[in-house]
């Protein structure tokens, strides 16, 4: 298939400048002010700025594993994220009885410190900034982690209104008083294939390539806030070089983007199917892909290397001679309409991923008149193969062979764009049941 693998990487740094909380080190009889705050509460401010740069991988041959170079790129024109989620663990503070050993207590879930702020984009070139405040407890130590999001992405027109728009409805924590920081995650809501993907002139058609369910993954950031010491246990009070301890020492973090983004842009032929009728010409379109992750833990950066829980195959056994048993094993991840303004057809599918190994697929549908000039609609349904694995850097072909494609499959990583440009024929050459 003559398509062109574009391949560009973002890594999204969100600065979070945490003005707040700080370490306590020292016995608490050594400072008088210990004493005085003793069922005190500091109410600190949250400052959070974002960098909008994307990583590319800058190298002249295929790297080994975890040994690629890369550069940045700009990204602020498609930086989207709005919403800034706070979510804060604690537990005692026990550095007065341990005398010097390890606290190994889990940090359990705050709620009284979970609050979503607002971000502010600015002007061209200028940062994200967002503004809160934490509020900290005597006697308690914290852990604190922000997830970032796009809260006015559309969703409802791609799924038939089975998810609201906003990136805040495509995924739960799973945030309990018990909950601990080790456990916490994010999950990806499934949900179950809409009517465009199932119904063709009135009748199911649910491709046998197909799982009947749609994921639409976040474009989730996320990151963990540290003291200006690089601390990431967060103390009610820190001890200065001037002896004196201080309530309100600052905590800095960066968001870091833990997904991929992929990105599908097909020119559209019209489709021949015998002689006695007009061609078909695609309205609209599914963008779908194998080994769709939905889980992903949030006590680390590098949860995001190790996502878990795949939508899960559809098995379906059909009377014996009569229909072949299969697997439907792909998950519709995008779902767009062609415009009836673009004066050349065009579907361009977006969609986000949770890393892993992926093949992607498209299904597309098509219509035109027939007898008495009843419009029919029908389905086609292809692969995408990549023959030249070279990738763009926007100016040009670099001739870098890429590794993140091979035999047709994709290795989608978090932080890196991914731009397949072909078409509709050359998808359909490679016809899926």
């Amino acid at each position: 298939m003559a398509m062109i693998f574009e391949k560009k990487s973002r890594c999204k740094a969100v600065a979070v400048a945490f003005a707040c909380a700080c370490v306590l080190a020292g016995c608490a009889d050594s400072n008088d002010a210990l004493d005085e705050w003793e069922s005190s509460v500091a109410e600190v401010a949250v400052t959070i700025t974002f960098g909008t740069a994307w990583q590319q991988d800058a190298a002249t041959r295929v790297p080994p594993p975890g040994q690629e170079t890369t550069v940045e790129v700009d990204g602020w024109d498609e930086t989207n994220a709005d919403k800034v989620r706070i979510v804060t663990f604690r537990r005692k503070d026990m550095d007065d009885q341990l005398q010097g050993g390890t606290n190994d207590a889990p940090f359990t879930y705050d709620p009284t410190n979970d609050y979503t702020v607002d971000c502010v984009k600015g002007n061209r070139g200028e940062n994200f900034t967002a503004q809160g405040k934490l509020r900290k407890v005597y006697g308690y130590e914290y852990r604190v982690v922000a997830i970032a999001y796009d809260s006015q992405r559309e969703n409802a027109g791609r799924s038939g209104n089975v998810f609201a728009d906003g990136e805040q409805n495509l995924f739960t924590l799973n945030l309990e008083d018990v909950t601990t920081f080790e456990d916490f995650k994010a999950t990806v809501k499934v949900g179950d294939i809409w009517s465009y993907i199932s119904t063709m002139n009135g009748e199911t058609d649910v491709p046998n390539f197909a799982n009947r369910k749609m994921a639409f993954v976040p474009e989730f950031f996320y990151g963990y806030c540290t003291t200006e010491s690089g601390d990431e246990i967060i103390k009610f009070a820190e001890l200065g070089a001037d002896g004196e301890y201080n309530k309100s020492v600052p905590l800095t973090g960066i968001l870091y983007r833990g997904v991929a983004k992929v990105q599908v842009e097909l020119t559209l032929q019209q489709i021949e199917d015998g002689i006695l009728y007009d061609p078909w010409t695609i309205m609209d379109g599914a963008l779908f892909a194998k080994n769709v992750m939905t889980e992903t833990g949030l006590s680390s950066y590098d949860d995001f290397l190790a996502p878990f829980s795949m939508v899960p195959n559809y098995v379906y056994t059909g009377l014996p001679g009569v229909w072949d048993d299969f697997t439907g094993e792909y998950t519709a991840i995008d779902y767009k309409t062609v415009s009836s303004e673009e004066s050349s057809r065009k579907l361009k599918f977006t969609a986000f991923v949770l890393p892993a190994k992926m093949e992607l697929a498209v299904r597309f549908f098509a219509t035109r008149e027939e007898a008495l000039g009843i419009s029919h609609y029908t389905a086609y349904n292809g692969q995408i193969h990549v023959d030249n694995k070279t990738y763009h850097d926007g100016e040009g072909a670099t001739g870098v062979i890429s590794p993140d494609a091979h035999n047709n499959v994709f290795y989608f990583r978090r932080n890196h764009k991914y731009v397949l440009t072909g078409s509709s024929e050359n998808v359909l050459s490679h016809e899926l049941n």
